[in-house]
């Protein structure tokens, strides 16, 4: 497995609005499967290879959590605000890198807590990002001359493999462009009329795959995404939602959407064929851009197929290297089977 790939998509910027360095990656190595690509008005990446049977669209999404630089004072401290749904908690005294005319590293700071402890209303109190600053370490001057309002700020967090796992940021989703591709290059054949499909724009509320969606119309869908995983100490079981070692999620259901059923059950009954593990997981928070693509034009069988991910939206998460490989088995069986759902159907 292609492991090198998948950190070099993590540790490559791209903020909503500024999916730029991981779209010319995605771009190069689709250009190995097709020669039928496009990029529309919001900057999403489709690219069509022709197949007999239905169409099936695979999505992921190029953007990840991060910040846009707002203000900086007269002292060169920056001010950001947040792009996606980063926890305030996981923000302050962070490394952080602003790609301003130069890569600029930072400290984000706030007031010390020795000098607020005495105030018993400031004890444990979580700092906004908002109220953080960033400190660069550089003279005030210097700071102007390379940074201005709306460039984009993102964790430094160098991604990085051990014997089991990835360990970096953003694999929500760079973990689901890496599925989409390895899982398209590994396919024995190509079983329907297959679009790939990176986005823009998910981690601000979806708004990137609506139009992405409206232009391919097609039959079935997929969103391939890094998914939330508690299985971490103090969370009781029925809340830990997909566990890491168990394989890929295929889901039932999350805060947006209800997925639909005969899918779920053609995917799964597919897993089993092949010895894939997987689990069905049914839930009422998060959302995916699949939410989108079912509603687009005349509506669209979908679902979401997902690799668990601890400590998602935070400069580190970790996911098994096992789960990404089954997603990968799992996507490339689809792709290679897609046509028999609908004989299955009958329509």
């Amino acid at each position: 497995m292609n492991w090198e790939f998948l950190i070099q998509l993590s540790n490559t910027p791209a903020i909503p609005g500024n999916e730029e360095p991981i779209r010319k990656i995605i771009i190069h190595e689709l250009r190995k499967l097709t020669d039928e690509i496009q990029v529309d008005k919001l900057g999403n990446v489709t690219a069509h290879i022709q197949g007999n049977g239905p169409k099936l669209m695979l999505d992921a999404h190029m953007d990840e959590i991060g910040f846009m630089v707002s203000h900086i004072d007269d002292k060169g401290f920056i001010r950001v605000v947040p792009l996606g749904g980063v926890d305030p908690k996981v923000f302050y005294a962070q490394r952080v890198i602003i790609w301003g005319k130069e890569k600029v590293p930072g400290v984000v700071g706030t007031t010390p807590p020795h000098l607020t402890r005495k105030d018993p209303s400031e004890k444990d109190k979580i700092v906004p990002i908002e109220d953080c600053f960033i400190d660069t370490g550089l003279p005030a001057e210097k700071v102007h001359s390379l940074i201005s309002v709306g460039d984009t700020v993102t964790f430094d967090a160098k991604c990085i493999q051990t014997e089991n796992s990835i360990i970096g940021k953003a694999l929500d989703d760079r973990i689901g462009l890496f599925m989409m591709l390895e899982a398209a290059k590994s396919a024995e054949k190509i079983g329907c009329d297959l679009y790939l499909v990176a986005t823009t724009q998910e981690e601000i509320g979806i708004r990137g795959v609506p139009p992405a969606a409206f232009a391919v119309e097609p039959d079935l869908s997929i969103s391939l995404e890094g998914t939330v995983a508690n299985d971490i100490p103090g969370v009781p079981e029925h809340k830990r939602l997909a566990l890491l070692g168990k394989g890929p999620e295929i889901r039932l259901s999350d805060g947006r959407f209800i997925a639909d059923r005969n899918w779920v059950n053609f995917i799964s009954e597919l897993a089993r064929k092949y010895d894939i593990p997987h689990q069905i997981i049914a839930k009422r928070v998060g959302g995916t851009n699949a939410s989108a693509v079912q509603i687009s034009k005349k509506g669209v069988i979908s679902t979401a197929i997902s690799i668990p991910v601890r400590y998602i939206h935070s400069p580190y998460s970790i996911a098994y290297k096992s789960d990404i490989i089954y997603g990968i088995k799992l996507v490339a069986k689809i792709i290679e089977n897609a046509s028999n759902f609908f004989d299955r159907r009958g329509i």
